[in-house]
């Protein structure tokens, strides 16, 4: 009892506040936060965000979709050249232009030696290179995964496991969780020094450069508008989230979320199939 009395006191106090204050940028993550579960954007949400943009906060996208996955539904949201952070932080462009900011690939030796004992394991492990799903060949398993993309892989045979190009980052793809948990610790022991990880939902190892997170992007922005971190609304639901919602001044997880990112978040809200971001979004108003 005496902790749900201190969130709800905790609640009306950042309430009040909101009546002098409010931020300057709102981080919105897609899957399971904002979309609803068939990735779908009600209209309710979309007309409170457009008031939002409308009363000057920046509205960013920050996913880890891939571009152009995550473009098709920032432009749902019909708020123009609005910065998309995807790849869990690795990219920043804005979704009408196309116009990439800020791109941040994996070390090419690094992402080879990844590639190269995926193969000798048998994991199974995607590539994205220039917006592009690589593949070394066509398979059942990851056509499960297909409704997170816009366009469809490129499968490369031979040339997957030796890339000319530093991939924007690796997924890797275990649908046993304890196993996951293992394939993780062992790519942390031997590649931890160059690689960060995340689990950013459903049954992926996300694999990207040292440093990267939806933070550090977000930090990129801010820095471009002159705005501190703690002028910041983040919302979330998973591991990949959880960076944003650290550092933001302000940080919601949906009640959904998995328990990384509720136990990151400074307020918990209501789910995503109940409009959680939407609701907190209007008291900005």
């Amino acid at each position: 009892m005496e902790i749900i009395l201190y969130i709800i006191t905790d609640f009306v106090t950042a309430q009040e506040g909101w009546k002098f204050m409010t931020p300057k940028i709102a981080a919105l993550d897609l899957d399971e936060t904002l979309l609803h579960s068939d990735m779908t954007i009600s209209e309710y949400s979309r007309n409170v965000i457009r008031q939002v943009q409308q009363k000057g906060i920046h509205v960013v996208i920050a996913t880890g979709r891939m571009f152009s996955s995550a473009c098709l539904k920032a432009r749902e949201l019909d708020l123009g050249d609005v910065p998309v952070i995807c790849y869990t932080g690795a990219w920043i462009g804005l979704c009408e232009s196309g116009t990439v900011l800020h791109k941040d690939s994996l070390p090419l030796s690094e992402a080879r030696s990844v590639l190269a004992l995926a193969r000798r394991k048998g994991w199974m492990i995607q590539s994205y290179i220039n917006d592009v799903l690589c593949l070394p060949e066509e398979g059942e398993l990851e056509k499960r995964y297909s409704r997170y993309r816009s366009k469809p892989p490129v499968y490369l045979g031979e040339a997957f496991w030796e890339p000319a190009e530093a991939p924007t980052r690796l997924i890797l793809i275990e649908a046993d969780p304890k196993r996951r948990q293992r394939i993780r610790e062992e790519l942390s022991d031997q590649f931890g020094d160059a690689v960060d990880m995340v689990y950013p939902g459903d049954d992926f190892i996300d694999i990207h450069k040292k440093g990267v997170s939806k933070a550090s992007a977000l930090r990129i922005l801010c820095r471009q508008w002159k705005i501190g971190m703690g002028e910041t609304a983040a919302f979330g639901n998973s591991e990949n989230d959880v960076s944003m919602l650290r550092e933001a001044g302000w940080s919601y997880a949906v009640s959904n979320a998995e328990p990384a990112a509720l136990a990151a978040a400074r307020f918990h809200i209501e789910s995503n199939d109940r409009d959680g971001v939407a609701r907190v979004l209007e008291t900005f108003l």
